[in-house]
């Protein structure tokens, strides 16, 4: 009789681990396998560009997807997640890339429902360097009776460097605002330079010399 227990006891003990396991198999196969759709933001990187070659024209700076995967597939995503262009593609100087997910490195059973902006316009030209004319911006008028007589500034032209649709059209570096308000004498101010666009690159001089003189009147 006693044994008799024993062996349901001990049946009864194997036939619940079996149930528990089989509840767990079932608890995550509901709360990983169902899918979901979330919504995320990913980036643009254009590798492998050439260096000699340069994008000259603004691309987004975010792309709104949505995903749809199992809570665990999804758990897996990076924070960040760009779309990564192979720059060799885009030698031709105008290119349209439509955006879908196999420009993303999602783990696996993660798919891309859609993407805005999904279709990309690209235009690439050749990188090139020419000297720029300095254009100094003021603010504000010297003391009452006094007015600017002459505006110098050294150096004169910087070197610029970016695309050649860009470059090419560009007259003028204009510097941030010197503020010439009740000045009534000579002055030189030290001026930075301001990016037309984050497409160009001032190389060697960030900031210039102004000499501002003023005559009284």
């Amino acid at each position: 009789m006693n044994k008799f227990f024993e062996n349901l006891i001990e049946n009864n003990f194997w036939l619940k681990l079996f149930s528990l396991i089989f509840a767990i198999i079932i608890w995550a196969y509901v709360v990983g396998g169902t899918k979901q759709d979330i919504t995320y933001t990913a980036g643009l990187k254009i590798k492998h560009l050439p260096e000699e070659y340069a994008v000259s024209n603004s691309l987004p700076a975010k792309i709104h997807l949505k995903l749809r995967g199992s809570r665990i597939a999804l758990t897996k995503l990076k924070k960040k997640i760009y779309f990564e262009i192979n720059g060799y593609s885009l030698l031709a100087k105008k290119n349209t890339v439509i955006l879908n997910g196999s420009y993303l490195n999602l783990p696996n059973g993660v798919k891309t429902i859609s993407v805005s902006p999904r279709i990309i316009p690209i235009i690439i030209s050749k990188v090139v360097i020419r000297y720029v004319k300095v254009l100094p911006i003021t603010k504000g008028k010297p003391k009452q009776g006094y007015a600017v007589n002459n505006i110098r500034v050294f150096p004169s032209y910087v070197e610029v460097k970016g695309p050649k649709d860009i470059v090419g059209h560009l007259s003028v570096i204009t510097t941030s605002k010197i503020d010439l308000t009740d000045i009534n004498k000579n002055k030189l101010f030290a001026a930075s330079l301001r990016k037309p666009t984050k497409l160009i690159k001032i190389l060697y001089n960030k900031r210039v010399s102004v000499d501002i003189t003023v005559k009284k009147y």
